[in-house]
């Protein structure tokens, strides 16, 4: 009798070979973790808001001396209009801060309540620039104090440079009126972002870093040679944590 060859060293080789990677796969299902990451569209923003200075009375415009990124201080003038009765009233600044937006042109007739300008009212430094980010009434059970954000900035490559690094600071805990949310980003939303119910605003606070020229952190090293302008679109990835691969295949 001669002795039965069950398979060739290369054959048992390739079952030892199947056999591990099938055991290391089944751990990783059971072990290992899949980031989860929910996207929300919002706004570099400074933290004071949007301010829009309307008009009292209806009238004739016949001052406006603004130009958009002007400073404008409290108190200051920021035009007149000229009632039905010749009376001129001035249009007084309420706060301090940086012309974003002039609704109206002279020689407009104005009616009361009408927007003329808009201020943002601008921190002391550059670092008390942050994020403000709106996300649906089902995201909000999954965003917390403290999480991790990513934000893609437009006019940067993420590849090259990353995305801006930050950490979210607090979440509306009701919804936001179309009001509201205007104090914010100066308008009922952001681009591309529709106009809907049930939204709430998360802000964020972004992590500085002297040794960018930007001030801030970016997933890169260096992030890129540009410094960040308030009032930029940006797109946000909130970190949800991780899934277990298990729990995919079972669909738990």
């Amino acid at each position: 009798d001669s002795p039965l060859l069950l398979a060739s060293p290369r054959g048992w080789v390739a079952v030892f070979t199947v056999l591990i990677t099938t055991v290391m796969i089944g751990l990783w299902g059971f072990v290992g973790s899949i980031p989860r990451y929910a996207d929300a569209s919002g706004l570099l923003t400074f933290a004071g808001g949007i301010v829009t200075v309307e008009s009292d009375v209806a009238g004739a415009l016949v001052d406006l001396p603004v130009t958009m990124g002007q400073q404008i201080h409290q108190g200051q003038q920021l035009g007149t209009v000229r009632g039905r009765g010749g009376e001129d009233n001035r249009i007084i600044s309420p706060a301090s801060g940086r012309v974003v937006s002039v609704a109206s042109a002279l020689g407009n007739y104005v009616a009361p309540g009408e927007p003329l300008v808009q201020l943002e009212r601008v921190g002391v430094d550059d670092l008390e620039m942050g994020a403000t980010l709106i996300v649906s009434g089902d995201m909000v059970p999954y965003v917390h104090p403290s999480q991790e954000v990513t934000l893609a900035v437009p006019g940067v490559n993420p590849r090259a440079f990353g995305r801006l690094k930050g950490v979210v600071e607090s979440v509306s805990e009701y919804p936001v009126s179309a009001q509201q949310l205007a104090t914010v980003t100066g308008q009922s939303s952001p681009a591309g972002e529709p106009v809907g119910e049930n939204r709430h605003l998360v802000t964020i606070r972004l992590l500085p870093d002297s040794t960018t020229v930007s001030g801030y952190q970016w997933t890169s090293v260096s992030g890129p040679p540009v410094r960040l302008q308030s009032r930029t679109p940006v797109s946000g990835a909130l970190s949800l944590g991780g899934i277990k691969p298990v729990s995919i295949l079972l669909g738990v």
